[in-house]
């Protein structure tokens, strides 16, 4: 039978920063996006900042207050990027079937007759040596399971579900731990009072569509610990962003011009590193009462170019931003990507280069 194995970064972001600074690997870091004294919200919590009750997503001013002498440092989305494509290269060099699942996650189909916990111990052991990062790894029959499974011995751990066994593991987890049960739903199966994996298993697949529709269906094989969803090995994505919430709001077009110069760069890196091209360039702007525009414009030519893609964005907000009136929030992002590159890279440079 076939076996799946799934990784997830630790502290991803975090553990990325700390490789270049790994006296910090003992202290509270987070990685945030904005501003410490304004909107700035975490991205990362490295393990000791969690011991605070540091989460993601959290308001950057709560996680202070929370450790008056936590360390923030500013995401640098194009370099987790660069190691998140390494991890992928490192486990298709082991692995016919590999998927990307985001920036931190990954899942591949172990070869017939594998060993799964040897298996599983060496990834961990060979992201460690090469890359110098913390991973968890779990192996089970489905991508679903894995995940579930992945959760229960972060960080840098390692476990094996056997196969047969998934309705009887997931059976005594909390079901807010199935993928795919937000808050919503968590709050209304609280209310039926089902609050494990198994109490869900036992209601009926009938009465469980009646309540939440095709979500229904999902949930009941969900907690049986079904899932047939293949390994995709082909995953591409479909589009890359960059945004800031200013500290304050803000009417400095010198200001706007410099991030969206900055967006560009970075965005380019990410488009390069994938080898990828972009054909439509959006701009976000969001005003203070939170209302939100956005700009597009399709190119002619597909393109991984920093300055083309700033351009693009630069008039796209000449066109859009009503000169007077301040922003909360600016946003610049690409889509329509393709993949024309050939294999030596260093044949197509112009296609990038300004």
């Amino acid at each position: 039978m076939a076996w799946v194995l799934f990784l997830d970064l630790d502290a991803f972001f975090a553990a990325v920063e700390l490789l270049r600074r790994p006296s910090l690997r003992t202290e509270p870091v987070v990685v945030a996006v904005g501003h410490p004294g304004g909107r700035g919200v975490v991205s990362t919590a490295s393990y000791p900042a969690r011991r605070f009750g540091i989460r993601s997503g959290m308001p950057l001013r709560r996680a202070i207050a929370l450790c008056p002498h936590l360390l923030v440092l500013p995401a640098r989305h194009h370099l987790y990027s660069a190691y998140s494509e390494k991890v992928r290269r490192l486990l298709r060099a082991r692995f016919g079937k590999v998927e990307a699942l985001s920036i931190d996650e990954a899942c591949a189909e172990l070869p017939e007759g594998a060993d799964p916990k040897r298996v599983a111990q060496s990834v961990q052991d060979e992201v460690a040596r090469d890359l110098d990062l913390s991973c968890t790894v779990a192996v089970a029959a489905n991508k679903l399971v894995a995940k579930v499974a992945c959760d229960t011995v972060k960080p840098h751990g390692t476990i094996v579900v056997p196969q047969g066994a998934e309705e009887g593991f997931l059976a005594p987890l909390p079901v807010e731990k199935l993928p795919g049960v937000g808050p919503r739903t968590h709050a209304r199966l609280r209310e039926m009072g089902v609050r494990t994996i198994g109490e869900l298993a036992a209601r009926s697949r009938e009465m469980l569509v009646r309540e939440f529709g095709k979500q229904g269906a999902y949930l009941w094989e969900a907690a049986h610990g079904i899932d047939t969803t293949p390994v995709q090995p082909e995953w591409e994505p479909k589009s890359i962003s960059r945004e800031t919430t200013f500290e304050r709001d803000q009417a400095d077009w010198v200001l706007f011009r410099r991030v969206l110069d900055q967006f560009g760069r970075e965005v380019a890196e990410e488009l390069q590193g994938d080898r990828l091209l972009a054909k439509t360039v959006t701009v976000k702007l969001r005003y203070g009462n939170f209302e939100t525009l956005f700009r597009q414009m399709t190119l002619p030519v597909a393109t991984a170019n920093p300055k083309e893609i700033a351009e693009c964005a630069v008039r796209l907000l000449q066109a859009a931003w009503q000169g007077q009136r301040p922003l909360r929030l600016v946003g610049l992002a690409v889509h329509g990507l393709v993949r024309p590159w050939p294999k030596d890279v260093s044949d197509s440079r112009g296609l990038w280069q300004g």
